[in-house]
């Protein structure tokens, strides 16, 4: 303790641990440095020195008489025309601390704390404590969870969302078709809210992780398309290569019997007969089918069998053949046979005097006793010895 100027008042210039905090007889939060007393009590300290000693309360005579203008201001022991010299003290240079997360100011007998964004004055209005968005504003984020941080927050945004840039934090749908154009490859990519969904053409199928369209191999779903032909997978779709004797129809998706007959009647020569596939030619009777299974060459019947007109002599002609008998046969009304003339049925009387036996082309007369056949006649004749 020392006397002042006047040597009326005592003044403390012991210089001692200032508090900011004081419970149950016990102090806390201790200011750096060493500090007077009136410099403690008469700013934010609420306990002083090594006894920790509580400072008096505000309004009561002893702090009226520690702090004789009020808050904020300190006696240093100098006194201008006969009284104290009280200045004002600078919370801000005294305690480093103050305003945590923000800016201290001095003001005359007070400070005042300008708080960093994201922070907000506590009741006590030393320091800046942090503003809990999340809490304050639930949806903050919208598709995504709100991480409150110091002095900010942060968004944990859902699968097809992110979080905006600067201000602009909650979270948005991304675009992922105009992010990444190769998405939806072979096909449409459409965006939607949170996601992306391709739209395929026909042909095509979603890939099994929906990021691009794939062809589908028609040819390997079914064994029953391009019957009479072979499958051929292309982009989208499929067609048929059909075998021989078939062709494609409009579409390419199936094969049909090509009708050769209808087409210059299949290169015949005479009778062309479609069939499943193929074709055949064919002549007419009389006629055979040459080696190129075209044209056709008419058959010689009397060449290729002699005896075909049996009891006459064989003529060919185009596409047929006749017969021209002998003398004891005739010709059948087609003229294709000769048949044997029974002269003994055309002519009964043919042998008189005896009997008629029919034989291949001629007769046989067997005469009665008495008669002969003579040579140059024909029928029995009386024998010489008869007369």
């Amino acid at each position: 303790m020392t006397v002042d100027a006047t040597g009326r008042t005592c003044i403390d210039l012991r210089t001692e641990q200032c508090y900011l905090s004081h419970e149950d007889e016990r102090c806390g939060a201790p200011i750096p440095g060493r500090h007077r007393v009136d410099a403690c009590c008469c700013s934010v300290g609420v306990a002083w020195g090594p006894e920790c000693d509580e400072c008096p309360e505000k309004g009561s005579q002893e702090y009226s008489q520690l702090c004789p203008r009020g808050p904020g201001f300190a006696n240093r022991g100098d006194f201008i025309n006969g009284r104290p010299f009280l200045k004002d003290i600078n919370e801000c240079k005294m305690i480093h601390s103050l305003c945590s997360n923000g800016k201290c100011r001095n003001t005359i007998g007070s400070f005042r704390c300008r708080c960093d964004n994201g922070f907000a004055l506590d009741s006590d209005e030393r320091n800046c404590t942090d503003i809990d968005e999340c809490r304050i504003s639930p949806d903050l984020c919208g598709q995504g969870t709100c991480v409150n941080t110091g002095g900010d927050f942060e968004c944990e945004c859902f699968e097809g969302y992110e979080s905006g840039f600067m201000m602009m934090k909650n979270c948005m749908d991304i675009d992922e078709c105009e992010r990444n154009p190769l998405l939806c490859r072979g096909g449409e990519c459409v965006n939607n809210e949170g996601s992306f969904q391709c739209v395929c053409p026909d042909g095509h199928e979603i890939a099994p992780d929906g990021s691009a369209c794939l062809d589908i191999n028609e040819c390997e779903l079914s064994e029953k398309l391009c019957r009479n032909g072979q499958c051929v997978n292309m982009i989208g779709r499929y067609q048929c290569s059909c075998d021989t004797g078939y062709k494609s129809t409009e579409d390419r998706l199936a094969c049909v019997d090509i009708d050769e007959c209808t087409i210059q009647n299949g290169g015949c020569e005479t009778f062309c007969t479609n069939s499943e596939g193929s074709y055949e030619c064919s002549c007419r009777s009389g006629y055979a089918l040459m080696p190129d299974l075209r044209t056709c060459t008419d058959i010689d019947e009397c060449e290729d069998s002699p005896d075909i007109c049996d009891g006459g002599q064989c003529t060919n002609i185009p596409g047929e053949y006749q017969c021209l008998c002998f003398d004891g046969f005739m010709s059948s009304e087609d003229m294709k046979t000769c048949l044997d003339v029974d002269e003994c049925e055309l002519n009964p009387n043919i042998c008189l005097s005896g009997n008629c036996e029919n034989s291949k082309g001629s007769f046989i007369c067997h005469c009665d006793k008495g008669y002969s056949v003579r040579k140059g006649t024909t029928g029995c004749t009386a024998s010489l010895e008869h007369y």
